[in-house]
């Protein structure tokens, strides 16, 4: 139907955040919207294509200041659901950091993941009140009902003890230095001192980590262990660990995928931790080479911590032999506190709640005269449009391969997906879902300009 409000909703890391879109895709499908699934590094050519009512970016940056204007120059909504959602130390820190490095003052609405949040960007004056909704974050819609039932199978069955890695700034992926990392990480708003501290720090952690693994693998040498590297990490760098005969380093499938099969979970401030919490898996960190820049306050408090590689050995131990100790008062209180503070809520609603709010916001805007119409990308924002606007999507793919880096290809087709993958999803959701209703993927349509689609983003439709 051609009145049906038409929401994009950007994917930045479909490793981390496909599942949740899909699902979030499909509650706005129930209520009446099309929704259409757009790739991080498609949606400059996809977005303007089909002028959906509403874009639901991944957050307010440098990096995506020019889009989100030209968005608003263009009448469409531009709505926030930061994948990023408990970064930074604390919640005003994050507040600040959005507030000083993106522009946020052009949004429409902007969703946060916890009350601690949404009470730090008021304080912070981040956010107009009024746009500002703390909603959760769809992806921990798998940890409770109906929804923990869609979580697929982890593929080497349960009961193996889980490591989680969280170095991408030292052992990344993409990218080809640490240097580059630490560009990054100033023009995402963090001090040039405090993000080489980092990553000195983050050197030793990682080193210290592997070793580890390696060390626990081969003690409890009749246990299965799998190390899951975070998402923009190099693989082969735990070669050493996946060598060993109890060992797998696996990258695919969710962190809540891997961490529902788990006996125990091992890691250094990694929020996984947290997830682990709401699955009732238990959490160990490794404190030994904590420090001040990298430690994430939440991540620690909710973990039963070792204070060296020996109290890690036994803490494994009473693990799998099924005696470890009581869980500390104040940690377990901090546990309960924490899934308020930064989750709102984990009851498998978080996706409904965006939903929501996003159709509030297209249905108190629609008939009224755009805001924020006088925003104006920078110049070199503006030459971008009209490059993609004159040239089309096949052209400007053609020019950007022959002048970009094979790294930034990389990083290009690591945050690709299919619509093989999101029907997948839809598959286990319409099992999980207890309203019947059954949906499947498909290549977005009613399109403006179709010689500037990338033919990457999906749309969900009903089967009736």
């Amino acid at each position: 139907m051609a009145d049906r409000p038409h929401v994009c909703l950007v994917v930045d890391n479909p490793l981390r955040d496909l599942e949740g879109l899909v699902l979030l895709a499909r509650q706005l499908s129930t209520r009446g919207m099309q929704a259409t699934l757009v790739p991080m590094y498609e949606q400059g050519f996809d977005v303007p294509a089909v002028r959906p009512d509403l874009v639901l970016v991944n957050y307010t940056r440098p990096n995506n200041a020019d889009l989100i204007k030209s968005y608003k120059s263009a009448g469409i909504l531009v709505g926030v659901l930061d994948t990023e959602g408990i970064g930074g130390k604390n919640a005003d820190q994050f507040a600040r950091m959005v507030k000083s490095a993106g522009c946020p003052d052009l949004v429409d609405l902007y969703c946060v993941w916890g009350q601690a949040q949404y009470a730090a960007f008021l304080r912070q004056d981040t956010v107009a009140a009024d746009l500002l909704h703390a909603t959760g974050c769809p992806r921990y819609d798998f940890c409770a009902p109906p929804w923990r039932a869609a979580l697929p199978k982890p593929s080497v069955g349960s009961g193996y003890v889980l490591i989680n890695t969280n170095f991408p700034t030292v052992n990344p992926r993409f990218s080809g230095s640490t240097a580059h990392e630490e560009e990054s990480m100033v023009k995402a708003g963090f001090e040039r001192e405090f993000a080489r501290q980092f990553i000195a720090d983050g050197a030793h952690a990682y080193r210290s980590t592997l070793d580890m693994a390696i060390k626990l693998a081969q003690y409890f040498s009749d246990v299965q262990f799998v190390l899951r590297p975070h998402p923009f990490e190099n693989v082969s760098s735990y070669d050493a660990f996946a060598a060993l005969p109890n060992a797998k380093v696996i990258q695919t499938g969710t962190s809540l995928e891997w961490i529902s099969g788990a006996r125990l979970l091992v890691h250094q401030n990694c929020s996984t931790a947290i997830e682990a919490t709401m699955l009732d898996v238990e959490p160990l960190s490794m404190e030994w080479f904590n420090t001040p820049a990298l430690r994430l306050d939440a991540a620690t408090r909710v973990s039963r911590g070792a204070a060296t590689e020996a109290e890690m050995i036994e803490l494994v131990r009473q693990g799998l032999e099924g005696r470890m100790p009581s869980l500390p008062a104040e940690t377990a209180a901090f546990r309960r506190e924490i899934l308020s503070d930064l989750y709102t809520a984990v009851d498998g609603a978080s996706s409904a709640r965006v939903s929501e709010v996003v159709l509030a916001t297209i249905s108190a805007r629609r008939g009224k005269a755009p805001t924020h119409a006088s925003a104006r990308p920078s110049m070199r924002g503006m030459a971008a449009a009209a490059v993609r606007r004159s040239l089309g999507y096949g052209t400007s793919s053609l020019l950007r391969r022959a002048c970009s880096s094979a790294e930034s290809e990389r990083r290009r087709d690591g945050k690709a997906f299919g619509i093989e993958t999101v029907n997948s999803i839809l598959k286990r959701l319409d099992e999980a879902s207890i309203d019947g209703r059954r949906f499947v993927a498909r290549p977005a349509a009613n399109v403006r300009v179709k010689r500037m689609m990338s033919g990457a983003s999906v749309q969900l439709a009903e089967l009736n």
